[in-house]
C-alpha cells in the first residue's frame, strides 16, 4: 500500500479571485485531499494569500502612516485568521481537520526547533490532520524572510520526507522557448540548457521568477524528492499526479543517492553563523566531491570562535565557502600542532553546498 506524503504549495492567485476566496478551488482542493487520505496518503498545505486578503480590502487606505511592512503585518495577522477559517469552513464537508502553523526561517536554522517543529508535523499528519501553513509575516523583520513560499514549502517538504512536492499556479509551467512554445514534461538535471530557457524569458514576472523555481526544484533534486510544477485549472490536477500523471513540468532526480536526517537539514536550511578556512589538500578534496573528516591539523584560520554543535562553513584559502558542518568540539580545542589529531568536524557531519 502506497503511502506517500504530498506537500501542495497554493499560490495566491489560485486559492482568490478578483473579489474574495475563489469558491470553486476551495471546493475541489477539500475534494481532492479528501481523496489523497482515503488511499492512505498524508497531506500538507502551504498556502499564501494572508496579504492578498486585505489588500482586496479599502482598509490600507486608512493608515497611511504604516510603511509598507509594517502593513502587511499588522494585517496578516488580522487575514491569517480569516484564510484558516476558510480552509476549515471547506475542509469540514469531508470531515477533514486542519491545523496551523506560521513559521520564519529561524525555526529552520536552529536544530532544537527544527527537530520540535518536526515533530508536531508528523504527529500531525498521523492523526490525519491537515497542517495549513504560512511564512509568519507578523515576526518577519524583512519584506520576505523566505524568498517566497515556495521556497517555505520546499523546506518543508524536506523536513518531513515528503514524496512530493506540488506547487500549484495558473500557468503550464515549464516552456522550451519564449514566448511559450512547448512544454517540458520532465526535467532530470538543471543544466546548462534548462537555465538558458530562463535567460531567454524577458518578461517582468520571468527571469528572475522561473529563475527562483529552478533553485527550489535543483534543492529538491538534490534531496531526492519529487517537485511538480502545474496549472491549477487543469482538472483533477492532484489526482492525475497522485496516478503518476504528469501535466505540468515534473523534476525529478535518477540518482540512487541518500542522505540523512542531519546531513539533508545541512543541505536544505542550515545557516553558519561561523567560519573557518582550511588547508589547501582538504579544500582539494573537498572540491573534488570527496568525504572525509575535518581534522584539527588542517585548520589554517579561524575567523570567530564557535563551540560544539555550531553550524560553520568551511572556506578555502581565497574565502570560497566549500562546505557546511556541525563542529565535534570548541574552537579553542583546536591545536593544529597537537599530536593527537582531533577531528574538528566528521564526515557524517559535512554537506556540500
Amino acid at each position: 500500500m502506497n503511502n506517500n506524503i504530498y506537500v501542495i504549495k497554493l499560490w495566491s492567485n489560485v486559492i482568490l479571485d478578483e473579489n474574495w476566496v475563489n469558491e470553486s478551488v476551495m471546493i475541489n482542493l477539500a475534494r481532492e485531499v479528501d481523496l489523497l487520505q482515503k488511499a492512505w496518503h498524508k497531506v500538507l498545505i502551504v498556502s499564501s494569500g494572508a496579504i492578498w486578503l486585505w489588500k482586496k480590502n479599502l482598509w490600507q487606505n486608512t493608515i497611511k502612516w504604516l510603511t509598507t511592512i509594517e502593513a502587511w503585518q499588522v494585517f496578516s495577522s488580522v487575514w491569517q485568521a480569516t484564510l484558516m477559517d476558510v480552509y476549515i469552513s471547506y475542509f469540514e464537508k469531508y470531515n477533514i481537520k486542519v491545523s496551523q502553523a506560521l513559521l520564519t526561517r529561524r525555526d529552520f536554522q536552529d536544530r532544537e526547533r527544527y527537530n520540535s517543529m518536526k515533530k508536531v508535523m508528523l504527529s500531525s499528519l498521523e492523526l490525519r490532520i491537515i497542517p495549513i501553513i504560512n511564512e509568519n509575516d507578523v515576526l518577519s523583520q524583512e519584506e520576505l524572510d523566505f524568498s517566497d513560499n515556495d521556497e517555505l514549502s520546499a523546506l518543508i517538504a524536506a523536513m518531513i520526507w515528503a514524496n512530493n512536492l506540488i506547487i500549484l499556479s495558473n500557468i503550464d509551467w515549464l516552456y522550451d522557448k519564449y514566448p511559450w512554445w512547448n512544454l517540458i514534461k520532465e526535467v532530470n538535471k538543471i543544466d546548462e540548457d534548462i537555465l538558458k530557457m530562463v535567460w531567454k524569458d524577458k518578461s517582468s514576472m520571468g527571469k528572475w521568477w522561473m529563475e527562483s523555481k529552478l533553485k527550489i526544484a535543483k534543492m529538491m533534486m538534490d534531496l531526492w524528492i519529487k517537485m511538480y510544477l502545474a496549472n491549477w485549472k487543469n482538472k483533477d490536477i492532484i489526482k492525475k499526479i497522485s496516478k503518476w500523471e504528469n501535466p505540468g513540468t515534473l523534476f525529478e532526480s535518477h540518482s540512487e543517492k541518500k542522505v540523512d536526517s542531519l546531513r539533508k537539514w545541512l543541505k536544505a536550511w542550515a545557516v553558519p553563523t561561523w567560519e573557518l578556512q582550511v588547508s589547501t589538500i582538504i579544500a582539494d578534496l573537498l572540491k573534488a566531491g570527496k568525504r572525509a573528516s575535518l581534522l584539527e591539523i588542517w585548520v589554517e584560520k579561524i575567523e570567530k570562535q564557535f563551540i560544539k554543535w555550531d553550524v560553520v562553513s568551511v572556506c578555502d584559502e581565497h574565502g570560497c565557502c566549500l562546505w557546511y558542518g556541525i563542529a565535534k568540539i570548541d574552537s579553542i580545542q583546536i591545536d593544529k600542532f597537537s599530536e593527537d589529531k582531533k577531528i574538528v568536524i566528521h564526515t557524517d557531519y559535512f554537506i556540500n553546498i
